[in-house]
């Protein structure tokens, strides 16, 4: 773990987020997987005082993160926490729920987490900042880095999301 948390970002849009943060209201994070649920609290905490709603899995699919672990992991104190509606490895926004679309539509910022949620909504007609590890090359390639690199992202909503049509490269 310790390995992991010294790496660099291959694309890191930090900048533009932070922008963002300061006229957003409220923050939408779409989880990943179970074990990171305990970093997502970080993350809901230092977005306090912005009202932080944290979007999970109803039942357990692969390794990704439940309603229930999210409560574990506490993110239930500092956060408001929803189900997808969704059963895939990903938010697929046909099969969502009315309650997370209505969010997910409305929300300041939307922060979707990990690669199945990547493949999901980098399409989506909305701005979205991704979060993730690219874990195959086929996503590594799209988003424009080396596989196993990590990036924070921001796709725009109008274009298709790469390397190339991506804000650039920064560190």
């Amino acid at each position: 773990m310790e390995q992991e948390l010294k790496k660099d970002f291959g694309q890191c849009d930090l900048p533009l987020f932070e922008e963002k943060l300061k006229t957003a209201g409220t923050v939408l994070i779409v989880g990943d997987n179970a074990g990171e649920t305990v970093f997502d609290r970080v993350l809901a905490e230092a977005l306090l005082p912005l009202k932080i709603i944290y979007a999970a899995r109803n039942e357990p699919i692969l390794n990704d993160a439940t309603v229930q672990d999210a409560c574990d992991s506490g993110l239930d104190k500092c956060a408001t926490v929803i189900s997808t509606g969704c059963n895939a490895p990903g938010a697929i926004l046909s099969q969502c729920s009315d309650e997370f679309l209505t969010l997910f539509n409305n929300a300041d910022i939307v922060i979707s987490k990990g690669q199945g949620n990547y493949e999901a909504l980098s399409d989506c007609e909305r701005e979205v900042f991704f979060l993730l590890k690219a874990k195959c090359p086929m996503v590594a390639g799209r988003v424009g880095v080396n596989l196993n690199e990590y990036v924070f992202i921001r796709h725009d909503g109008k274009s298709r999301l790469n390397g190339v049509e991506n804000s650039g490269k920064t560190h």
